[in-house]
């Protein structure tokens, strides 16, 4: 995995990870220069981990004992997350010991998922949601330790105090630094307690959002923005969305993931005040829930090389391709679980749920959303169907 490093805006300074570090220098330091020209890190990133009722409740019932399991959910994309240098997913849901297991409107998701997604390969779970706080500050705090100590986990967007917010996480890959940075627009409506304001950084706080992407473009080579924004089911971007992707951008971003709209939108690519392309994923849709509307059932998984050359200093963001990940289940929301849609039939769309689910829909949504630029050349094929 990669190395972590907190360096507060006014003092640096290290501290130690529980994400072990997978690089072995090979070379003695004052050779690696002229030896390694440049490096690549290979991203995965995925939309919103959405867990209902139905998807803890069969994770209860896998183990008889208690506990939850919600490993066979993942199975088919586990190989995809795994191989990745890094993977990202924002975890909607927060997950708090002292509460039960809630869904839809104020959710609430078993300890265990934390330990699952570090299983299934992921290393970064962004937290900055509408539903960060249906369990109070206490349970996005709780969420927030859970995660981050959980071996190979890092949490991305909440906070225990000022101290803490003006600080930028740092994560080393294959000799790339990168910062991970979220925001969301709102919390439902759920407001924080007077004295606890700096556990969130919300979109319209500009000053503070300024303040922490130009100040993570100075310490990490990388800057990736997720921010959690837009019109729900809509599949068009709103102007909050676009208005704060070039913002952030502008000050120094170098790759923005969307989240919240629960279904796929747009992938572009913003030229940035200093004359960076800066990939923008205005949504990923829903990497897994049991919404009841086929196209919220369809989301991406993007792919994205980030490479630095270390003549130059320069970082180059490849353009995102996506992969595409079907939610699956049958009649009674059972047998919950993602497939890649390279491994999904005839055969099981016509047994899903939701009625009228077929391959012919998804190919032509992904058509209609993303067209053929953004896709893996695996799918490109089906647009001729």
């Amino acid at each position: 995995m990669a190395a972590v490093i907190c360096i507060a805006f006014a003092v640096s300074s290290s501290v130690s990870s529980t994400i072990p570090k997978d690089s072995i220098e090979l070379l003695p330091t004052e050779f690696q220069t002229t030896a390694k020209r440049s490096s690549t890190v290979n991203m995965v990133a995925v939309g919103d981990n959405l867990i209902h009722t139905a998807i803890y409740q069969q994770a209860l019932n896998r183990t008889g004992n208690g506990s939850y399991n919600f490993l066979p959910v993942y199975d088919d994309v586990k190989d995809l997350i795994g191989a990745a240098d890094i993977a990202v997913i924002n975890q909607e849901t927060m997950m708090y010991s002292e509460r039960a297991a809630a869904s839809y409107p104020c959710f609430n998701t078993p300890v265990e998922m934390a330990q699952n997604l570090a299983d299934i390969g992921f290393d970064v779970l962004t937290i900055a949601n509408n539903h960060m706080l249906d369990v109070s500050s206490k349970g996005l705090i709780s969420t927030l330790d859970l995660i981050n100590s959980t071996d190979g986990l890092l949490a991305s967007g909440a906070y225990h105090n000022r101290e803490e917010y003006t600080a930028i996480k740092t994560i080393t890959v294959n000799d790339i630094t990168f910062a991970f940075l979220s925001f969301t627009e709102h919390t439902n409506g759920i407001p924080l307690p007077e004295d606890k304001d700096d556990y969130i950084v919300y979109l319209n706080e500009l000053d503070d959002v300024k303040l922490q992407v130009e100040y993570a473009a100075t310490v990490a080579d990388c800057v990736v923005v997720s921010m959690h924004a837009g019109t729900e089911y809509a599949d068009n971007y709103n102007s909050v969305q676009s208005e704060f992707a070039q913002k952030v951008a502008d000050w120094g971003a170098d790759l923005i993931i969307g989240t919240h709209p629960h279904t796929l939108q747009a992938v572009e690519s913003l030229t940035a005040a200093d004359g960076r392309q800066v990939p923008v994923m205005y949504s990923l849709g829903n990497f897994v829930s049991t919404q009841n509307e086929r196209k919220r059932l369809v989301g991406g998984i993007a792919n994205i090389s980030i490479t630095k050359d270390f003549s130059s200093g320069e970082i180059t963001v490849g353009k995102p391709q996506l992969d595409i990940a079907i939610t699956h289940y049958r009649a009674g929301r059972s047998g919950v679980k993602i497939y890649r849609l390279a491994n999904y039939t005839d055969a099981l769309a016509s047994v899903h749920g939701v009625s009228g689910f077929s391959l012919d829909f998804i190919y032509e949504h992904i058509r209609n959303i993303l067209g053929e630029e953004y896709l893996i050349e695996e799918y490109r094929s089906g647009f001729a169907s």
